[in-house]
């Protein structure tokens, strides 16, 4: 017994397991002993999620959770907040210092600082978390927080709660990750608080931030924060969301406006909003050499050459950069050699949104054809606008063909089909390549023609996700039935005949890529200037003969299994679905035992749409599957 209660008692275990179980299991031991309770709860209060949703279950609904808090938050490592948790923490804060420091200093209490919200319930006093590590404050004005029975007047006043903000940060000295969503800055005193805030955290090394702003501002806005943060920094995320378009925030300021003339509650937070006494800080002029990891906020016309170099000046450690858009009358190919030269460790590149006009939409390309070759290994694009042709694929996906491994393009416009097949056929290391047409262009994304016009130079794809053109046959005679209709012994037509020979072809390719492990083929039927045929979705068409083991009696063809050496596919999406006109006809119970022996791991196949019921053959096809069980559903990617 002795043995076993030095077993429970060493902290090393409790360390061990804490992040094994579940929050539910640790609060079972809690519950056990007193002994169990005072080695286990800490564990519970490392990671707390404060967010307010009108139907759970929150700490701070409830005073002994709020006192149980108070105890343990010395222990607190990871903590999210939403916007009425950050209002309520700041007013608990603020009481603990009225208590324990009556006479605190500008240094604790500084006269930016709002004043106290007049609560209408008990505010449990709370010290500060000197141990805090990670914080994530949302501020969320949704319709939850008018809900929230702790809601506090402050919760209005944009300009209170980013001083709340930066003030609960400021107390919390061991901050390496900061993440603030949803944080709007109405003005130069604001941007000022953030800056200083930014600039005193100097053990911060990783800094996401979403601002709520003008337009017009989010060029300043975002260089200002860029030069705040502390030089040990490793990662920056800046996004900027336009005031504008934020109809929460906006009635929050209607409010708030309301509020101020309002001699029934006169609330303003104690902010003077022509009051200057928040001193602007000295900006950083050290290189952030350790920073590894940069998302740029988007950039409007006014960007000038000089903004771009004198930001990268400041990189030349990163190995992964994010792009928005950055408009501006400037010369590409000066900014791409001069960003080269500068971030010669560039390893990925992604693009969100990218917008660019004339010059500036190849940026991206250009940038990759100056770093240095055979360094980059990731491009990761999505909703953007880009001109991306053969020849400038060459230059530059040819000179990372070596290391490319990830080619992302999700929903983008003006990458044409030749240059991915010069990236098919150019990179041997490539694992995925994902190229997703936007619901609002129809491509094609790749021509059939030109998906087998080279070998493809990698066999190592683990992920493949593309739209092929398939060339539309218009029948020469009006009673002309299609293929897979006509009685046999079936006789094809000259133009069939040679799609059918492309798509063999095609089919060889896809089938020797054992590695395979996610494939998703979609069809967009094109005319002879490779245009789309129709408006009819992928989903309703079929890859001709593709899910069909073929007819040797009636001379039907079938290219089922020419895919039979993709034993490690775990996904099928695409144009797959069993009653589209061709494969309802040509797909039986022989093909199904084929999926069953040469599919182990199949675990999700569009073969039906979502709540659409499941036919007998593909019933029988899931009850084969004890585990991994086989979606045969699924949701549109």
């Amino acid at each position: 017994m002795a043995a076993a209660k030095r077993f429970f008692t060493m902290q090393d275990l409790v360390d061990t397991l804490a992040p094994l179980l579940r929050v539910q299991d640790i609060s079972r031991l809690t519950q056990t002993s007193r002994h169990m309770q005072a080695q286990w709860q800490p564990s519970l209060y490392r990671t707390i999620n404060m967010t307010y949703y009108s139907r759970g279950k929150r700490l701070l609904r409830s005073a002994d959770s709020k006192l149980a808090l108070c105890r343990n938050i010395r222990h607190v490592r990871l903590l999210k907040l939403g916007l009425a948790e950050m209002v309520y923490l700041f007013n608990s804060m603020v009481a603990f210092i009225d208590i324990a420091l009556p006479d605190a200093g500008p240094e604790i209490r500084p006269t930016w600082l709002p004043l106290p919200d007049r609560a209408t319930f008990h505010v449990v006093p709370l010290p500060c978390m000197t141990q805090l590590k990670q914080l994530e404050v949302f501020l969320d004005r949704s319709k939850d927080n008018t809900m929230c029975p702790y809601r506090m007047p402050s919760i209005n006043n944009s300009r209170a709660n980013l001083a709340q903000v930066c003030w609960i940060a400021a107390r919390s000295p061991n901050l390496v990750d900061l993440n603030l969503k949803s944080i709007a800055v109405m003005d130069d005193r604001g941007l000022r608080l953030l800056m200083t805030t930014l600039t005193g955290l100097s053990r911060l090394r990783t800094f996401s931030l979403t601002l709520v702003a003008k337009a017009s501002q989010w060029r300043h806005l975002g260089f200002a924060v860029f030069f705040s943060c502390p030089t040990a920094i490793q990662k920056i995320q800046i996004e900027m969301q336009d005031i504008a378009t934020d109809q929460h925030l906006a009635t929050a300021n209607i409010i708030h406006e309301r509020d101020c003339t309002d001699q029934n509650h006169g609330f303003n937070g104690g902010i003077d909003e022509d009051d200057n006494n928040v001193e602007s800080p000295t900006l950083r002029t050290e290189r952030l050499v350790n920073l590894k990891e940069l998302a740029l906020w988007e950039m409007d016309k006014s960007t000038t050459a000089q903004n771009i170099v004198a930001l990268f000046v400041h990189c030349p450690s990163i190995e992964t950069l994010t792009i928005s858009n950055i408009r501006g009358s400037y010369d590409t190919e000066l900014v791409a050699q001069i960003v080269g030269e500068l971030c010669p460790h560039l390893r990925q590149i992604s693009c969100r949104g990218w917008k660019g006009e004339g010059q500036t939409k190849q940026l991206p390309f250009r940038i990759m054809s100056a770093i240095p070759e055979h360094g980059l290994r990731e491009i990761n694009c999505h909703s953007s606008s880009f001109v991306l042709n053969d020849a400038v694929a060459r230059k530059s996906f040819a000179r990372h063909s070596i290391t490319l491994e990830t080619v992302i393009f999700d929903a983008c416009v003006g990458v044409n089909s030749r240059s991915l097949a010069v990236i098919l056929a150019e990179c041997p290391n490539l694992v995925i390549l994902q190229v997703t047409l936007s619901d609002h262009h129809r491509g094609p994304a790749l021509h059939l023609e030109d998906a087998i016009s080279a070998s493809w130079g990698s066999n190592k794809f683990r992920h493949l996700s593309l739209t092929i053109g398939i060339p539309v046959i218009s029948p020469t005679d009006a009673k002309e039935r299609p293929y897979y209709l006509r009685k046999g012994p079936g006789v094809l037509t000259e133009a069939e005949t040679k799609r059918f020979a492309h798509l063999e072809k095609f089919y060889k390719q896809i089938g020797s890529l054992h590695e395979l492990e996610h494939l998703d083929l979609r069809v967009d039927m094109v005319n002879a200037l490779g245009e789309s045929f129709d408006d009819t979705a992928y989903e309703h068409l079929s890859f001709p003969g593709l899910l069909s083991l073929g007819n040797t009696r009636t001379g039907r063809v079938g290219y089922l299994g020419l895919l039979s050496g993709l034993t490690k596919l775990k996904e099928l999406r695409g144009s797959v679905y069993v009653r589209a006109d061709e494969t309802e006809k040509t797909m039986g119970l022989r093909e199904i035992v084929w999926v069953d022996d040469f599919w182990p791991q199949l675990e999700v196949a569009e073969f039906f749409f979502e709540n659409e019921p499941v036919s007998e053959p593909f019933r029988w096809l899931q009850d084969q599957r004890d585990f991994p069980s086989l979606q045969l559903s699924a949701s549109r990617l």
